[in-house]
């Protein structure tokens, strides 16, 4: 796949064109006539390259140098070779026909001869020798890779004069009697096989007897089922089925088969159906009838063979005793004989390659039917398992339920002793740490109770003790008093002496009984504070102990509502647990009864996918054998499509006249007619009469309103033919600011509205191809050149000295 797209554009009364090219694969087989003219067979060739490659435009009555200056370069023998078989080769740069040869393509297809086994010619053929070898070449390779089709005036049962003639030629030479019959038994059969469209009968034929039923045939597909009787029983006249194309039966069995996949409900009416069974009938027959003609073909080659073999004999003996002369053309006999047997054992290798083929093929089918089958099998197995296992599953779920019921009950049950044992606990610590803290308060009480005894004792201890002292002290003094009177009795001299001693002695201890009077009141002051300070701590602490009872009552109080929330709690989720369990417990009902619809459902459905299964197996062969003739419909609905542009024209001619620019409006206009078959008439003021009219015919012109839609209306179909492989070139030509670019590009900024011709046809491009894309992968490239003074110039070139190529017109 190649695709070119090219603009230029002038501002100086240039040339502003847009062409496209896009190569695509075309395939049209031709049968190689044997027997025919050196001429013929060159006409034939070239009828055969114009097909195959429409862009190359020879002459049908090209000679020898004219195909010889196409096929120098060797890209268009690259081409060909493509065209045969996508891919094989690489195509090189192209070169001018006027430049030395491209060796290398030549190259390359020479080496792809020998890769297929087709005689090849040498390169000096191709230069300045003769071009029967290369002509013998094009035309083996057309033969092997279109070996099956019928038409185009060519005939596989030639006259025997003619077979005869081309053979003394050279072009079939034989081998041994064996081996010939061998391969083309093997060939022949092949291409019964392989061959879409059997033998048709004679053109005449056709024409007088075949043209009514090739009108009654030609249906709208999806019309069959309502055809009256009437009508269907006249197609199935023997006469009428006998006398029928087999392209028109072809395309009857093609329509029912595409109406009966188009049904909803796949059936074929019984009348449809006969009309289905009488064409197949018919076709059958003429399989039949063209294996008995290859048959009769086969015994006809063989009786050639001998006849062949009897002359290769002859030749062979006459080869031994002749001139030098004659030794060289036997031995291009015999290279032509040995090239031609390399030929047809690489034909049977492929034939025999195709035979594998076609038996892989069928065994793959077969393959990829035991796998469906054992795939349903496997579906049905799934299922059964599937049903079990949710079977098992809900089984599961409900014991899973009923556990998780009894675990939730016996969860509530452990709770609820939790909590009782939790509160006895909380409420015998409670009373515990009560009582401890009231035996510290009767501890206190006591203590304190026990310092105001122990102090109260001390003090009437040192109290007595003092009292007793200053009873002593008033003993001592009585006793002193006593002794004094004593004295005085026994000595006033002593007296006086014991007086100030004793006085001495009474004021010690009076101070010494003021020291004990101070020392009572310190101590009484001392036990006075220390109790004080005693009652003051004691009562602090007695309030602090208070202080945490009431804490402990209150979170006493709070763990006993704790407690009772948390059983309330308890009690709402074992409510819960149940409402719960009774919900799972209707849902498994319900799931019950939903898994047994579910499987009464699903044996419905497998019913019904067999069923389905075999009424797609039934339209997938029937699509298959629709589809088998779908690339030939494509073709040549493509083929009558550009012929259609042909017969249009392969150049048209449009005018389009400018309308006035700003600033113009009050001039008058040059043109005084348009006609509705292009005709044009300019009137030139500066001559007088007739002189002044002038008159120009044209395809088509478009007046000063006409949109840019318009303009490019007529240029749209060419965009198809670009895809389809033809080469469409598109300019506009004027003097300076007539509107060639306006045309051809549109406005600066310009919305779709005003798009220009080059804009629309890229847009075109590209829509089809992406439509085309499941189909046909195109490669689309841009050129833009400009040409300016006879020189072209690259507007794309990532060059920056903008190379100049010379312009020859």
């Amino acid at each position: 796949m190649d695709s070119t797209s090219s603009y230029s554009k002038t501002e100086n009364g240039g040339v502003t064109s847009s062409s496209f090219h896009v190569g695509t694969h075309s395939s049209e087989q031709v049968v190689n006539g044997n027997g025919e003219t050196e001429g013929k067979r060159r006409t034939y060739l070239v009828e055969w390259l114009n097909s195959l490659l429409p862009t190359l435009g020879l002459p049908k009555t090209a000679s020898d140098e004219n195909l010889r200056s196409c096929l120098i370069d060797g890209t268009i023998l690259c081409r060909i070779l493509n065209r045969l078989k996508p891919g094989f080769v690489d195509e090189g740069g192209k070169s001018d026909q006027d430049s030395v040869p491209s060796s290398e393509n030549v190259a390359r297809f020479l080496a792809a001869m020998d890769v297929l086994g087709v005689p090849k010619f040498d390169m000096s053929d191709l230069e300045k020798g003769s071009m029967k070898t290369v002509t013998d070449c094009l035309l083996t390779l057309k033969a092997q890779f279109m070996p099956n089709v019928m038409g185009d005036g060519f005939s596989i049962t030639s006259p025997t004069t003619k077979f005869d003639n081309q053979s003394s030629r050279g072009l079939l030479s034989p081998l041994s009697v064996e081996e010939r019959r061998k391969v083309l038994s093997e060939s022949k059969f092949q291409r019964a096989l392989r061959s879409p469209v059997m033998s048709e009968p004679s053109a005449a034929l056709m024409h007088h007897v075949g043209h009514k039923f090739h009108e009654v045939f030609q249906m709208k597909q999806g019309c069959y089922a309502d055809l009256p009787a009437a009508k269907i029983s006249e197609m199935m006249k023997p006469n009428s089925l006998d006398n029928a194309p087999t392209q028109s039966l072809l395309s009857v069995v093609n329509g029912i088969l595409d109406e009966s996949v188009e049904r909803k409900s796949g059936e074929i009416p019984h009348r449809v159906a006969c009309l289905l069974r009488k064409v197949v009938q018919e076709i059958e027959r003429r399989i039949s009838t063209q294996a008995e003609h290859l048959r009769t073909q086969n015994n006809l080659f063989k009786a050639r063979e001998e006849k062949y073999q009897s002359r290769v004999k002859v030749l062979e003996a006459l080869a031994s005793g002749t001139s030098e002369e004659s030794q060289l053309v036997m031995n291009h006999h015999l290279q032509q004989i040995k090239n031609e047997r390399t030929r047809l054992e690489a034909k049977k290798k492929i034939d025999d390659e195709d035979v594998i083929r076609l038996l892989k093929e069928k065994d793959q089918s077969n393959l990829e039917i035991s796998g469906l089958k054992q795939e349903l099998d496997i579906a049905k197995k799934t299922y059964d398992l599937r049903c079990l296992q949710m079977e098992t599953e809900a089984k599961g779920a409900r014991a899973e339920l009923e556990r998780l019921l009894e675990e939730s009950r016996n969860k509530v049950k452990e709770l609820e002793a939790n909590s009782e044992s939790k509160f006895q606990l909380s409420k015998a610590e409670i009373e515990e740490k009560v009582k401890g803290l009231e035996g510290l308060l009767e501890e206190s009480k006591n203590k304190v109770k026990r310092l105001e005894a122990n102090s109260e004792s001390k003090y009437q201890l040192s109290k007595a003790e003092l009292e007793g002292r200053v009873k002593e002290l008033e003993r001592l003094l009585e006793e002193s008093n006593n002794k004094v009177k004593e004295l005085e009795a026994n000595s006033e001299s002593k007296y006086q002496l014991s007086k100030a001693a004793l006085e001495g002695r009474i004021k010690e201890l009076e101070g010494f009984l003021a020291e004990s009077r101070n020392k009572v009141n310190e101590l009484e002051t001392n036990s006075e504070s220390k109790y004080q300070f005693s009652k003051a701590e004691l009562e602090e602490r007695i309030k602090e102990l208070e202080r945490l009872l009431a804490d402990s009552r209150n979170e006493a109080k709070q763990l006993a509502a704790n407690a009772e929330s948390k059983c309330k709690s308890w009690n709402k989720k074992e409510h819960a647990c149940y409402s719960f369990m009774d919900f799972q417990l209707g849902s498994l009902k319900e799931l019950r009864l939903s898994t047994e619809s579910i499987k009464h459902e699903i044996l419905k459905a497998g019913q019904s996918y067999t069923v389905e299964f075999n009424q797609l197996g039934v339209k997938l062969q029937a699509l298959a054998d629709a589809s088998e003739n779908y690339h030939a419909l494509l073709a040549e609905n493509r083929k009558l499509f550009n012929e259609i542009q042909d017969l249009k024209g392969n150049i048209r001619v449009y005018c389009r006249i400018r309308p006035f620019l700003p600033g113009q409006r009050e001039k008058r206009t040059s043109v005084e007619h348009v006609g509705e078959n292009g005709e044009l008439v300019v009137a030139d003021r500066s001559k007088p009469g007739k002189e002044g009219h002038r008159l120009f015919k044209f395809n088509k012109v478009f007046g000063s309103d006409a949109t840019q839609a318009e303009v490019y209306s007529d240029t749209q179909p060419l965009i198809r033919s670009v895809l389809d492989g033809y080469n469409v070139c598109i300019f506009a030509y004027g003097q300076t600011g007539s509107g060639k670019t306006y045309t051809m590009t549109g406005p600066n900024s310009s919305t779709k509205e005003n798009w220009g011709v080059n804009f629309r046809a890229l847009n075109d491009l590209f829509d089809i191809s992406q439509c085309r894309k499941s189909s046909i992968t195109y490669e689309i490239g841009v050129q833009m050149v400009e040409i300016y003074n006879e020189q072209v110039r690259d507007l794309l070139s990532s060059d920056g000295s903008q190379k100049k190529y010379p312009c020859q017109l």
